[in-house]
């Protein structure tokens, strides 16, 4: 959608500037770069209009908050080969 409207003075420069050609009439030329001249006036800038002032940020407040490591850490070794083990004594529930 942006890219057609974005080719519509392509668009009109085309017919018009053809139409000159082909009717051999100055004018229509002269009416094609009025109507574009026109057309570039009444599109909308995007760009920004006056000043931005950024408001200031938040002060930073220190926090006595400590840091707490709650990442799983592996089990060790002699304990996993002990629960198995123990799984492997007591069978398999669906099995007694």
């Amino acid at each position: 959608m942006t890219l057609l409207i974005n080719l519509i003075p392509l668009l009109i420069a085309a017919i018009g500037f053809g139409l000159s050609w082909k009717l051999r009439k100055l004018w229509v030329a002269a009416v094609t770069v009025a109507t574009l001249f026109l057309y570039f006036q009444t599109q909308p800038s995007y760009m920004p209009k006056g000043q931005v002032t950024r408001s200031e940020p938040p002060a930073f407040t220190e926090s006595e908050a400590r840091i707490e490591d709650r990442n799983s850490k592996p089990m060790p070794g002699d304990e996993r080969d002990q629960r198995m083990r123990d799984a492997v004594r007591q069978g398999l529930d669906f099995k007694q």
